[in-house]
């Protein structure tokens, strides 16, 4: 496993603790035929938790896992109305 390999694997297990501690599931999934990868992040709360109107599910695909789930928290965070300075 190369440097660049494992600041990737860092990256995307930071990002999947910080998804699980939000009370959400991630799912994802390869595409080979596209060499592509998607996820999808479910909400897991109960009903009584759950806030009116809140999105209970977000989907994206990129060119590798982390680039999917950073897509989908991405439409997670627009479709909750959030606003997202990205800092780059």
């Amino acid at each position: 496993m190369t440097h660049s390999d494992e600041r990737v694997a860092n990256e995307m297990g930071r990002a999947l603790m910080a998804i699980y501690r939000a009370g959400l599931r991630v799912q994802l999934w390869p595409d080979p035929l596209h060499g592509k990868a998607g996820a999808r992040i479910v909400s897991v709360a109960s009903a009584r938790r759950r806030r009116v109107g809140a999105p209970r599910s977000a989907s994206g695909r990129g060119d590798s896992p982390l680039a999917a789930i950073y897509a989908a928290v991405h439409r997670l965070n627009e479709r909750s109305g959030a606003v997202v300075v990205r800092l780059e």
